[in-house]
This record gives structure tokens, sequence and C-alpha cells, in this order.
């Protein structure tokens, strides 16, 4: 019977084997680590999928974001934020819908927008409710938008629908306080120095506060911080 002897480039040819397989393993396994924590949630089902109107932020299509959860950041997620529930979903690789624990998310951006997790008595005001807050300035003088649906019924042909009206509730920072505006003279009324100056901004600009509400607001925030360092 003879015996297979190796030679020292076959052994060399093997140790390369093991290392070059080896190395994509590792890889992989550093790679999962730091995701892990993120693809951890429990699954979300879309509730009300039928109905014409739907609960998420702007669109019930799946648009890619930036999450900063557990501690770290995470690039070009897919996600849906359920708006009537408060909730961030994500798409885990393998095609299940996500949900994200709350309290572990810090902030997400997505579509051009970046919410932050908020609680009432530390960051905002205790009468506020903790949850996730659209920042829609960030100066000085911050402004808020807590993004709320409502879920209703109505029976349409003998078949129960769900709808969900959307209502927007905008806070503005002043003094140490966050202060809920809705109309233009509850914005204004904050800002009483500048009245006249932030009026004419509006108008320069052509901006309907009636139409364009968010656009308005934003403008006014900003006016006001470049008129409070003069």
């Amino acid at each position: 019977m003879a015996l297979k002897s190796f030679g020292q480039n076959e052994l060399t040819n093997a140790s390369s084997v093991r290392e070059t397989i080896a190395y994509p393993v590792a890889l992989y396994k550093a790679a999962t680590a730091q995701s892990q924590n993120l693809y951890n949630g429990r699954q979300y089902y879309v509730y009300d999928s039928k109905s014409e109107e739907h609960q998420f932020f702007q669109d019930r299509k799946w648009k890619k974001g930036s999450i900063f959860y557990d501690g770290q950041r995470f690039d070009s997620i897919p996600m849906l934020y359920d708006i009537f529930k408060d909730e961030l979903v994500i798409k885990h690789f393998n095609g299940d819908d996500l949900l994200l624990q709350s309290e572990k998310t810090d902030y997400f951006e997505v579509n051009g927008h970046h919410f932050e997790r908020l609680e009432a008595g530390k960051q905002i005001n205790e009468q506020m409710r903790t949850g996730f807050y659209d920042i829609l300035y960030n100066g000085k003088t911050r402004t808020l938008v807590r993004r709320s649906k409502q879920r209703q019924e109505t029976i349409q042909e003998k078949r129960v629908t769900a709808l969900f009206p959307q209502k927007d509730f905008f806070y503005i920072s002043k003094d140490g306080r966050y202060n809920a505006v809705h109309s233009r003279k509850s914005v204004f009324n904050l800002f009483p120095e500048h009245k006249k100056e932030l009026r004419k901004v509006l108008k320069d600009q052509k901006i309907s506060f009636k139409k364009n509400r968010e656009l308005a607001i934003a403008r006014i925030v900003a006016a006001y911080d470049e008129l409070a360092r003069l």
C-alpha cells in the first residue's frame, strides 16, 4: 500500500486556502456582530394594508435612511415610520418587517427629515409626549414638529374602511421651554419685539402662512435668530 506524502508546496497551498476562507468569514462575523442589535426587533405586521389611506409618514414606500440605534449609526436602511403608533419599522435583509425599540433609537433621518426621540421632562416640556419629533429648524430657537395620525373607520358599501387623517403639532423654544404654536398670530406673539420685521420676511419671500405653514414657521424662526444676533 503506497503512502502519499505531502510536500512543502502542498502544505503551503492548503494553509493558503484555509486563510482565504477564514478571511471573508471573519469579515462577515464582524459585520453581522455590528448589526445584530439592529436586526433583533420583533416582527411588524402592516395593518389596514388594503385601505387607500395609510398610517405612515409621507407614503407607504420603503425609503432608505440612517438610524442611530443602540449607540451605533447605520446607513442605507430601508424604513417606514408609523406615525399613528409612533414606531419605526425597518426591512430585514431576509424580507421581514422589524419593529425597532424606540428607547434605543436616538434619531433617524429619512427623505430629508431628521427625527429625534425626545423625553418629556428632559429635552422637552413635562406635558409634551415622549416620542419622535421632526426637527424643523435646529438653530438657537429650536423648532419641532410632532407628526401624528388618527385612525378612523367609515363604512362604504358595507365594508369597513380605515382613514388616517394627519395632524402636525409645532413647538418653538423660547426662554428655556417649548411653546405650542399653530396660527400665524401665535408665532408672531412669541417675538413681539421683531413682529414687524418678521412679517416683512414672509412678504418679501412671498410665503403664505396658510398655504405653507411649515415653511413659514421655519423662515420666521430663522429670521428671528438672525435679528436677535444684531
